[in-house]
C-alpha cells in the first residue's frame, strides 16, 4: 500500500506553492510598484514646484499687457 503524501506547501504556509506565499508575494510586488509610483509622482511635483518658484524669483511683478484694441478702434478715438 502507498503512503498519501503530504504537498511541501501543507507543511508550512509561507512554502512557495502555497496560496498564502502566492498572496504575500503579489502583495509585495505590487507594494513596490505603488511605492515607485507614488516617489515618481512627488518628484515630478517637487520639480515643478522648484521650477515655478526660481522663475518667480528671476521675473519680479507679473505686468499684464494690455488689452488689444481693433484698428478701427484706434482711428475712432485719433479723431
Amino acid at each position: 500500500m502507498v503512503a498519501p503524501v503530504a504537498h511541501p506547501a501543507a507543511l508550512h504556509l509561507l512554502t512557495p506553492g502555497s496560496p498564502a506565499y502566492a498572496m504575500l508575494k503579489v502583495g509585495a510586488i505590487g507594494g513596490i510598484f505603488a511605492l515607485r509610483f507614488a516617489l515618481v509622482r512627488r518628484s515630478r511635483a517637487q520639480q515643478k514646484e522648484g521650477t515655478e518658484h526660481h522663475a518667480a524669483e528671476v521675473a519680479g511683478p507679473v505686468r499684464r499687457d494690455p488689452h488689444p484694441v481693433s484698428k478701427k478702434k484706434k482711428r475712432r478715438r485719433r479723431r
